[in-house]
Formats: structure tokens, sequence, C-alpha cells
């Protein structure tokens, strides 16, 4: 295989990784998400989940208030009723919400295989769930989250109607329901939307198709022309 086909498959194997979209999910109950029936999101094969967790400034909130949590993957039985039955199925714990300079993050990488003995392997058309328990409080307080694996090629979006979204959990300014105008970081007086990007997290995208970080990969005949330009000028120089 000669160098100009080489650096080609390079190039669009590249692009075809860095097509991945990495959706953000706030974990804390300041996301009006989570007030509605089935929170979910979509994601395709090699997507990312980012699940951000609380985070506040030591001035904002006691230690005691400050909301931790610990966060299982579980089988959809669980999911219904909201409870774990096996520690097995841990997977993150956000227990450090007075963290320097940016909250904890935790990601999933939805692919197909993985090297990892502890790693998870998902499949296409099929739905993945995750609740938490709180660690601040003894309650039953239930944050839950479904992902779908979907098999076509649409925009990574979450399955909520957004206007009662928009109608919950937030201002109200003569009879309009309005989010905060900053919402950098979770505390009780500065409620940021849900899946909004925030200032301490500029890499973390939102759960929309449009906001994934994408290149246009080559399809597969502009590759071949490449190559064969590439091969003619080799041909011609060597000559």
């Amino acid at each position: 295989m000669d160098l100009a086909c080489l650096v080609c498959m390079t190039l669009s194997i590249g692009a075809w990784f860095a097509s991945a979209e990495r959706h953000s999910v706030y974990w804390n109950s300041s996301n009006p998400n989570f007030l509605w029936d089935e929170y979910t999101v979509e994601v395709r094969i090699n997507d990312y989940l980012d699940i951000i967790c609380p985070h506040y400034t030591h001035d904002e909130v006691s230690q005691h208030a400050a909301e931790r949590y610990v966060l299982y993957m579980v089988e959809r039985e669980d999911y219904e009723v909201c409870k774990p039955h096996s520690f097995d199925q841990l997977r993150w714990e956000c227990s450090r919400p007075f963290a320097p300079h940016a909250p904890e993050k935790f990601s999933e990488k939805f692919q197909r295989f993985t090297p990892f003995t502890l790693g998870k392997e998902f499949k296409q058309g099929e739905s993945y769930y995750y609740i938490s328990k709180p660690m601040h409080h003894h309650g039953q307080d239930c944050l839950r989250l479904r992902v779908d694996v979907v098999r076509h090629k649409g925009s990574g979006k979450n399955h909520l109607d957004k206007s009662k979204a928009e109608n919950t959990g937030k201002n109200t300014d003569g009879g309009k329901a309005t989010f905060p105008a900053n919402g950098g970081v979770h505390n009780p007086a500065n409620q940021f939307p849900a899946d909004d990007p925030t200032v301490l997290e500029p890499n973390v995208q939102r759960s929309v198709g449009s906001s994934g970080a994408q290149l246009v990969s080559f399809p597969p005949f502009s590759s071949r022309f490449i190559c064969l330009v590439g091969r003619k000028h080799e041909r011609r120089f060597t000559n």
C-alpha cells in the first residue's frame, strides 16, 4: 500500500471517529428533565454520554445539603421500581460536590466491543437504564435516565416535551417561565438549564444532534479518487 492510500485511509478513519457526538446530562434534582415520566436520550454507536455531577462553591450550601448520588446501570425491571438489586450494578459515585475548578464528570462510550474486562458493550436497537440513590439524605428520591441506542443516523436528542420542561423549575416573570440568565454551576440560587454546557466544562456538548463535535468524513469514492491522483503524481515523479 503506497503512502497516498495510507494517508487517505487514515483521514477517513479519523473523520469517522471524530463524528461521534457527546450528550451531556446534569445529574441533579434541579434538572427539570428528571421531573417527567421518562427522561430519554438517543445515542448512536461510538457516541459518549457525559454525566455531570452536582457542583457548588463552599459558600453556597452546607456540606450536609450538597447533593451526592450513587449511580447504577440497571435492568428495565430495576429501572421501573428505581431500585438496584445488586452492588455489581454500581456505575459511578458523584461524591465530590465541592470539587475544585469543575464538577465531577463521568463518561460512557456506547461501543459494540471493549478491550476492558469491566467495560460495557452496547447494541443498536437496545435501551439502557441508569438510576441513582442520594447519599446526602436517606430519602427515596429517584433520578433515572433511559438511553436508546438508535439504528439510524438520527439527531441525538432526548424524548422530552421541551415546552413542559421550560415551564417547570424556573423563575416566573409576568406569567412567563424563564431560565436564569447564567447557568454556570449547580446551586439553589442559580439553577442551570439541563443539557447546557457550563463555562467550567467547555468541552461538554449539548445532547442534540447539531452539537456533536462532527467532522465531514470522506466518502469511499472520494478516498479512492485521492488515492488514484496520488498514484498518478507518484508515477510522474518517479519517471
